[in-house]
């Protein structure tokens, strides 16, 4: 190994032993080690995560203010009711000959009652508007409960390959420990030599740094399950020690396409930006229209009657119209606006649907590879385990080196960890393969 690699790993060992997560003299996560562990599989882990991560509460928490945005936008459609009362004191009152002028106190209150007419339309179109925001907001909870699936899922795999490599480094460990003290023995009566032995110390010690960095990426694989799934400081669990079984996927990649097409939120959400899109420029075009409004108008005095008030109450019905005819270009601005904000929308759904198709296919083919890889690591397994249970009486008949039973037991090592590898990636490429068609969840069943 090289030892910028071997310092890097031991300072990353070092920095877990100060935040507690591994213990000095070798042990695994509180997590792991304590009594009373919960055993978490693969879909529990989803489920959890699911359930608890933040950014599934952050979307969740903006597709429920986007609803009550939708909401109060169209309640501007329907007309609108004003309370307005006023009263004013002067120093005295002013009387003529004919009668009273004004009351030291006035005291006026009104009810106005108005509908927009010519409004209507753009109210409409921002009702729809904020109903594609909901819509938009929807989908992505979708997209955010499906990648959190997803990531834990990975995560999942990940700590698992994690754990099981570090079981392998445990067992190439013991079996160097065992290799360095059948040469001691074998020194002891004169058939090996001293530069032989070193070589099996020197394994030992390379086998225990190989052990001491699974161990730390072990451990930070857990923790980063641990964030993902949200689970508690004082929750107690460990990893299920069987992997699920897939069914084949046997989806045409054409058909994955277009099925990822109608899917995924990602698609959706790039086609409710281009509708968006078309309704504020309509709401751009809508401030050319003059604003025509129809009202009822109830007034009441509540002081005294004078000669130019001399009613009690009041109503009469109205009809206003108000038309910006200049405002220094911003509302020709804000058309332009509207319109490159349409181009861009569609810019980004096309980019949008390109992307999905390649990683479709990206998914599919290092899916088939995966499949390929995991045949030859089974039969790399059995063809190593079997040539260094032959080594093994092989060296101690005097027919191989002590290199050669060293490299052999490295080469076992090596294809049970390809092996661990290549199970792990299969699964993860399985998940993929679904996330890029568009399933909301990873699905899998558990192992019989």
């Amino acid at each position: 190994m090289h030892p910028k690699t071997y310092v890097t790993h031991r300072a990353l060992v070092m920095g877990l032993l100060a935040l507690g997560l591994v213990s000095p003299g070798g042990g695994t996560l509180r997590a792991q080690s304590a009594e009373g562990q919960k055993i978490l599989t693969l879909q529990e882990a989803v489920s959890q995560a699911v359930a608890r991560n933040p950014k599934v509460e952050q979307a969740q928490a903006e597709m429920d203010a986007s609803t009550e945005s939708k909401r109060g936008a169209w309640s501007n459609i329907g007309p609108r009711a004003f309370v307005s009362y006023n009263e004013t004191r002067y120093e005295n009152e002013q009387v003529s000959e004919s009668g009273l002028i004004r009351p030291e106190v006035t005291k006026n209150g009104s009810l106005t009652v108005e509908q927009t007419i010519t409004g209507l339309y753009a109210a409409v179109q921002y009702g729809r508007l904020k109903g594609k925001e909901a819509e938009l907001s929807y989908e992505g909870l979708r997209q955010a409960k499906r990648d959190v699936g997803f990531q834990a899922a990975e995560a999942f795999l990940n700590a698992y390959q994690a754990q099981e490599q570090f079981k392998i480094s445990e067992s190439s460990l013991n079996a160097a420990k065992r290799q360095y003290q059948d040469a001691l023995a074998i020194q002891r009566v004169g058939r090996l030599s001293q530069g032989d032995v070193l070589k099996f110390q020197l394994s030992l010690s390379q086998a225990e740094s190989r052990r001491a960095q699974a161990q730390a990426l072990n451990q930070l694989s857990i923790a980063t399950l641990r964030q993902i799934i949200q689970a508690k400081d004082d929750e107690v669990l460990a990893l299920d020690q069987t992997l699920p079984s897939l069914e084949e996927e046997n989806t045409d990649i054409q058909k994955g396409i277009a099925e990822a097409l109608a899917q995924r939120p990602e698609v959706k959400r790039a086609a409710l930006a281009s509708e968006l899109a078309d309704f504020g420029k309509d709401i751009a075009y809508a401030q050319f229209i003059p604003n025509v409004k129809v009202f009822k108008k109830w007034d009441k005095n509540f002081g005294d009657p004078t000669l130019f008030n001399r009613e009690k109450k009041l109503s009469y019905v109205g009809l206003s119209l108000q038309w910006e005819i200049w405002s220094n270009g911003s509302s020709a601005f804000a058309v332009r606006e509207a319109i490159s904000k349409k181009n861009q929308a569609e810019a980004v759904k096309a980019s949008a649907t390109d992307g999905i198709k390649l990683d479709v296919i990206s998914a599919w083919q290092n899916f088939q590879a995966a499949k390929q890889s995991l045949r030859f690591a089974q039969t790399g397994v059995a063809q190593a385990e079997e040539a260094y249970r032959i080594d093994q009486t092989r060296f101690k008949n005097g027919q191989i080196s002590a290199t050669d039973l060293i490299f052999s037991e490295s080469s076992t090592s090596a294809a049970q960890g390809n092996k661990v590898a290549a199970e792990t990636q299969y699964i993860l490429w399985h998940f993929r393969l679904q996330r890029s068609i568009g399933k909301e969840l990873p699905q899998a069943k558990a192992a019989s």
